[in-house]
């Protein structure tokens, strides 16, 4: 073996002399961006810079070679730069990305100049990302690593033999581009998507990495490598010529691959090193040298990163259509598309997973707004997203063409609101096309509109997709919020709210209440009826009390959960303000929706529940009513000796089945098993009255059985009774089974026998209730006779707040509940009572509860043929006669005289 020559190792002074020219390249690269030079133009100057560098550095590496080696490597061996080094947009700190290809016959001499042009790069300060191969290792190495492959395409000839440069790029697109595209696209999307998973998958991240996160430059990167395989072009200017990009779409990536880039090298020259996540720290500094404004209700940072967003945003958007439409789909892939379509409404196309217009209207249907707003409604009719093509056309029309709102659209988007499965993604496509903006044009103040605190993860709209994403999801939710959600009627207006909840954030004012005023205006423009849009603003107003309240507040203290329970108003809005809660929580990052915040907010809807409707929450439901209905026929039959067991059992069945869920779960087995053998010993027509004497609370329950023959207006008579005799209602529960078996609870304060409940008393109490109801005498004889002063008719109210109605048509299937709130006054309950038995209505549940001087009374009414009410007209009839009815008793309370 012939002696070959050692290359000669750097002298200090050598790798002194060329760190101080790598740190005069950076130090140009920083000149040229105080200057305002335009980043891509520096990134060309820093690779220019480095690419001399190395040159040189390799030249003295092969420069101990004897001249007819050095002649045999330039002619048997290449430097290659791939990567970044390829496409010559490097950053201050970036890696030097080469490639040494070879012929076996040159490899001893190849790899000791290599190795030790290597050695003179670390001691340069280059960082250095290389492999030697031959060609075909490279291009196996390349079938097994997609990083490497995707470097591949930006390989440009640096050093030595050109015809091997060639010979690997026509091998590589040959081999693995043309003849494998399918597969090579699958792979670079794959790699791309394994990498957004390391730097969390959304564009809107609040503290980003510019090269991998989403909407960065690696998206870019991943548009060039599709495009390259699609048409053998990589740069934006060649997919636009291929047509491949659009004229507005192909600037936009230019703007936003300039303006990343150019932040990019900010951030590396400041550090020192390479850095490429945008800190909160980093954010500040910029915004301050760039000398960005601040505005009222955004401070400079967060209008430095809604710019950034904005850029990130066009990114992740074009990405995603670009592979959408140039992802080759194999011949046996759109047989079965094909196959497996079927039209709907004569105009579309459709199969399990897309909508499509038929591909000869595709670009004619979309010219109007009607039409396309109809393609969301009825994509989420089906359940599935607009295809690729289809929605490429629409936001082309969008861009296009300046379509204005119509009332018609309000319908069909309440529609698309109204579904669950994939509202997120129609939604994410109506935003990304624009129509979201037209439809509801507040929500455009919130794109890439940043919260900058240590709290949100995420841009405003980002975090309200998220949040309506997380609603959806609650239907597949086994816990309590996941059955509140499936038990809301009107899950569009929920869905509207989580999209306008934040929707006042950016500006000088509470996000809250800019929010109620945007709430009105949306209410307005989708032609929202009185109960929705009421709904609809103070779920917005309030979409952060409730957990306010569980979080921070006593929610065992009475009177604040009364408050909540009065400003939410009914069971259903209470549903939609836990479901918004819940998703809200779920959408601002990781960790934020805790075990503890859920069973806080659980609790603080379940006692507010039992305040609005009496009832425990329908979340495992069925299987409370299973045990009680079990226990209570255990213990009636047990008690029960006078007849054969088997027949004690049906008989107690019948009776229980009969009873409403509201009094079996509210009840005692204790106490429903006495109710039974009182039914069982009931005569027709009797009425039993009964008394129970509390010591502790020197309170008395009077508890009223009888059959349907007094059930008509029975529960407002026996009230004007116990009104009449002085007696102070405090609660009641009020029940009608379905066989019209009244089972009335009315707990008193009795001011004339505080102490103790003599017999006459309740002998005189169920006197007067037996004559009433047999209607030997009425409540006005009684009111007559036993009329006198009584100080707290004379007493104004403690509280100051405001009396209210509110209907309920949501929550039970077979009744209308009424909810009133109302300053508690002798007579009130009575007063309530008698005007529903005016109204014709059929109070078949009523739970009466009172807090401070506020009652909370709530009705489950029916008409006179026990059914529901519907009509508009009458409902809204029953809330204005009951507020007329309210009123006047307030004005008149102290003169008050019962008809």
């Amino acid at each position: 073996m012939s002696d070959v020559p050692t290359p000669k190792p750097f002298s200090s002074e050598e790798a002194a002399s060329y760190r101080t020219r790598l740190e005069e390249i950076r130090r140009r690269a920083g000149d040229l961006l105080s200057r305002g030079t335009m980043g891509m133009q520096i990134a060309a100057v820093i690779s220019e810079g480095v690419e001399h560098l190395i040159l040189d550095l390799f030249h003295e590496a092969v420069g101990a070679a004897a001249p007819q080696e050095r002649e045999r490597l330039a002619h048997s061996a290449a430097v290659i730069a791939i990567g970044g080094t390829g496409r010559a947009e490097m950053s201050p700190y970036s890696d030097v990305d080469l490639l040494f290809v070879y012929h076996k016959q040159a490899e001893s001499e190849f790899q000791r100049s290599v190795s030790q042009f290597v050695r003179d790069c670390w001691d340069a300060g280059i960082k250095l990302g290389h492999s030697i191969q031959t060609v075909p290792e490279a291009i196996r190495m390349a079938q097994e690593d997609a990083h490497f492959a995707t470097a591949l395409v930006d390989a440009r000839h640096l050093w030595g033999s050109e015809a091997m440069c060639q010979r690997l790029r026509r091998s590589f697109y040959r081999r693995l581009v043309r003849g494998q595209r399918r597969a090579f696209i699958s792979e670079c999307v794959t790699a791309r998507q394994a990498e957004q998973s390391q730097h969390n998958a959304t564009v809107q991240q609040l503290e980003p990495d510019i090269k991998r996160s989403m909407g960065g430059l690696r998206d870019i990167q991943l548009i060039r490598w599709v495009g390259f395989a699609t048409v053998g072009a990589s740069d934006i200017n060649s997919l636009r010529l291929h047509q491949l990009l659009g004229p507005d779409d192909a600037r936009r990536l230019v703007a936003a691959h300039e303006f990343l880039t150019h932040l990019r090298i900010d951030m590396h020259l400041h550090a020192g090193k390479p850095q490429d996540v945008l800190t909160r720290a980093e954010q500040l500094r910029i915004a301050e040298s760039r000398k960005v404004d601040s505005t009222t209700g955004q401070s400079s940072v967060e209008r430095f990163m809604q710019q950034y967003f904005r850029h990130s945003m066009v990114v992740a958007d074009l990405t995603k259509r670009f592979l959408s439409l140039n992802n080759p789909t194999s011949a046996r892939g759109r047989l079965w598309q094909s196959l497996a379509s079927r039209r709907v409404d004569r105009i579309f196309r459709m199969n399990d997973q897309e909508l499509d217009v038929v591909s000869r209207q595709r670009d004619s249907y979309v010219q109007d707004i009607e039409s396309i707003v109809r393609v969301f409604q009825t994509a989420a009719l089906y359940g599935v997203n607009p295809a690729p093509l289809l929605i490429e056309r629409i936001k082309q029309a969008m861009a296009e063409n300046s379509f204005c709102y119509t009332p018609e659209l309000a319908k069909p988007f309440l529609t698309v609101l109204g579904t669950r499965g994939n509202l997120g993604s129609l939604l994410r496509i109506m935003y990304d096309t624009g129509v979201l903006e037209l439809l509801i044009p507040q929500f455009a103040h919130t794109r890439a509109l940043l919260q900058f605190n240590q709290y949100h993860s995420f841009t405003v709209d980002e975090h309200t997709l998220r949040a309506v994403e997380a609603a959806a999801e609650l239907e597949h939710d086994e816990g309590p919020v996941g059955a509140a959600y499936r038990d809301i009627h009107n899950k569009d207006i929920l869905h509207l709210a989580l999209l306008l909840h934040d929707v006042g954030k950016g500006y000088e004012e509470d996000h809250s209440e800019v929010g109620k005023r945007i709430a009105a205006d949306v209410a307005s423009q989708l032609q929202l009826n009185d109960v929705q849009s009421e709904t609809l603003i103070f779920l917005v107003h309030k979409h952060l009390q409730m957990s306010h309240l569980a979080f921070r507040r006593d929610i065992s203290d009475p009177e604040v959960l009364f408050r909540f329970a009065r400003d939410v108003g009914s069971p259903e809005t209470l549903r939609m303000l836990y479901a918004l809660t819940a998703s809200d929580l779920k959408a601002v990052g990781a960790g934020v929706w805790t075990e503890w915040k859920a069973d806080l907010l659980s609790e603080l809807f379940d006692l507010t529940m039992m305040t609005l409707s009496g009832q425990h929450p329908v979340f495992r439901l069925e299987h409370r009513l299973n045990t009680v209905k079990s226990e209570v026929v255990t213990h009636f039959v047990s008690s029960d000796a006078a007849e054969a067991e088997g027949e004690t059992q049906k008989w107690a069945e019948k009776q229980i089945d009969a009873l409403t869920p509201q009094y079996l779960i509210a009840t005692p087995v204790e106490r429903i098993v006495e109710d039974l053998q009182t039914l069982k010993q009931l005569e027709p027509g009797q009425i039993i009255v009964q008394a129970d004497f509390d010591d502790e609370t020197q309170t008395t329950e009077y508890r009223i059985i009888t059959d349907q023959m007094h059930s008509k207006g029975c529960c407002h008579r026996i009230a004007g009774v116990l009104t009449a005799k002085h007696l102070e209602i405090i609660s009641a529960q009020i029940t009608t089974n379905s066989a019209g078996i009244i089972i009335d609870s009315f707990r008193v304060v009795d001011r004339d026998y505080p102490h103790k409940l003599p017999r006459e008393r309740v002998d005189e109490i169920t006197r007067g209730i037996q004559s009433v109801l047999m209607e030997s005498q009425t409540v006005q004889d009684l009111f007559q006779r036993h009329r006198r002063f009584d100080s707290k008719q004379t007493t104004g109210p403690i509280s100051d707040l405001p009396m209210r109605v509110v209907l309920d048509n949501d929550t039970s299937d077979r009744c209308t509940i009424i909810d009133v709130f109302a300053h508690d006054e002798s007579g009130l309950l009575y007063t309530i009572l008698r005007t529903l038995f005016r109204l014709e209505l059929s109070v078949e549940v009523a739970k009466i509860s009172t807090h401070l001087d506020q009652v909370v009374d709530v009705f489950y009414v029916t008409d006179i043929e026990g059914m529901k009410i519907q009509d508009e007209g009458r409902l809204k009839d029953i809330r204005e006669q009951l507020i007329t009815v309210l009123e006047l008793f307030e004005k008149e309370r102290d003169l008050m005289t019962p008809l």
